[in-house]
């Protein structure tokens, strides 16, 4: 048998591939190196609601310079207290919700507190560590592109929106076949002459690294 060109095999491979790629669907824990078959769009902004990037008092900021009444805390997860007022101030943890009528977050380290009053000792701009609503991404845009190879970050992300399963590529099925008088098996005795056949362990290797099913 003749040989062939390099750029004819990669002709002939080409003519012999499928007119699509197959997706199918996969829980996300095994998403770790596939391919997104599919655009992933926000399903809502995120975040939904403004909120606090730090810990600190949710206040209006043109109540700084007065000393304000604590009427409540606001801890991660729970939005207790929705609403303040002119001259009040909410205890508010890192990712809380910024109560209504407040535009701005003071750190803890900038007030001095009496008991149920406050005073801002450092003032801040408006809209110190407020995240507004869509900041990291907004309802409908594309968040993940299809044809992403998915890593850890990515996966967080898809979690993050509730993804439990995704669409991805289907892994190629590549068949490696080693030819040649002189090849023995790697657990085979071997005379003068002969080699043992490794490079279709490394192929097979290296096909499986890339998410080939080999």
């Amino acid at each position: 048998m003749g040989h062939i060109s390099y750029q004819k095999s990669v002709e002939i491979l080409n003519s012999n591939l499928p007119p699509r790629k197959d997706l199918e669907e996969i829980f996300l824990e095994n998403g770790i190196g596939r391919v997104l078959g599919v655009d992933v769009a926000a399903p809502c902004n995120n975040p939904y609601y403004p909120t606090a990037a730090m810990d600190g008092y949710a206040i209006r900021h043109s109540d700084q310079g007065h000393r304000l009444k604590i009427i409540g805390e606001n801890p991660a997860g729970k939005f207790e207290i929705q609403k303040v007022g002119e001259g009040e101030a909410v205890k508010t943890f890192t990712g809380s919700f910024m109560p209504e009528g407040s535009d701005t977050l003071v750190p803890f380290e900038n007030v001095e507190v009496a008991g149920e009053q406050l005073e801002v000792v450092e003032p801040v701009p408006k809209g110190y560590s407020v995240r507004p609503i869509g900041e990291d991404f907004k309802e409908g845009e594309v968040i993940i592109p299809a044809g992403t190879l998915l890593r850890e970050g990515e996966l967080g992300v898809l979690a993050s929106i509730g993804k439990s399963t995704i669409q991805v590529v289907r892994r190629p099925k590549i068949a490696i076949l080693a030819t040649g008088e002189e090849l023995v098996p790697i657990d085979a005795p071997f005379k003068v002459g002969q080699i043992r056949s490794s490079n279709n362990y490394t192929l097979t290797f290296l096909g499986r690294r890339f998410g080939y099913q080999v």
